[in-house]
């Protein structure tokens, strides 16, 4: 049920700030892309997914969507490249950060990183004056993300951000940290959603959305 009304209100968010581009960072197998068609969005979906093996199943799935393009890399706040900690069983939870739980069958994966505001252009090409939601779900990594969006956050109508309660990346922000630098970046915060739980009943993450601030 709370999916659902995340789902609902993500429809909301999209046409209340006429969304017509999403970046998908993070994109894995196109879990959130294929939502994003379930929910009627017709504009256009760019992916942004490092992992060989993840991106061929994004590929292959939205190939022949003629509003989808898919770049494999992660996004930062510095380009160069990095070891991302891959879970093989479980890519979801695979980040660049080093995870608080234990996986057998984690191993170290080199990948190309690079900052939003050099790839925007790249991106973008052929969207006139896009009106982009930022989605961002990379496992702690979110902010850095962010920092790496400073040269074209004029373009960023809104934001989906995946927010730690309580951590289970090392490093990672605490939600108020990350509701803070959103805050200061000129966005506000239209609505939270419950994403997991802990086994006590508490919340473990949340995603938010957020909107630029009225002028």
């Amino acid at each position: 049920m709370e999916r659902i009304a995340e789902l609902v209100h993500l429809r909301r968010v999209l046409d209340l700030l006429s969304i017509d581009c999403v970046l998908d960072v993070g994109a894995n197998r196109g879990q959130f892309a294929s939502e994003l068609r379930g929910v009627g969005f017709q504009g256009w979906i760019i992916s942004f997914e490092p992992l060989e093996s993840e991106f061929a199943h994004l590929t292959k799935a939205f190939g022949r969507d003629s509003m989808w393009r898919g770049f494999r890399l992660a996004l930062g706040d510095k380009s160069g490249s990095a070891k991302m900690n891959v879970v093989s069983h479980l890519t979801v939870m695979s980040s660049l950060l080093e995870s608080t739980m234990k996986f057998p069958d984690m191993v170290a994966q080199e990948i190309e990183i690079r900052r939003l505001d050099e790839m925007f252009n790249t991106a973008t090409a052929g969207i006139e004056s896009p009106r982009v939601l930022l989605k961002m779900d990379t496992q702690g990594y979110d902010l850095n993300v962010f920092a790496g969006a400073k040269g074209c956050l004029n373009h960023v109508q809104g934001l989906q951000s995946e927010l730690s309660v309580v951590p289970i990346y090392k490093s990672m922000p605490h939600y108020v940290e990350a509701l803070n630098v959103y805050e200061q970046a000129g966005f506000v915060l239209l609505d939270l959603s419950v994403v997991s739980r802990t086994e006590h009943g508490g919340i473990q993450e949340l995603n938010c959305f957020m909107g630029r601030r009225p002028s």
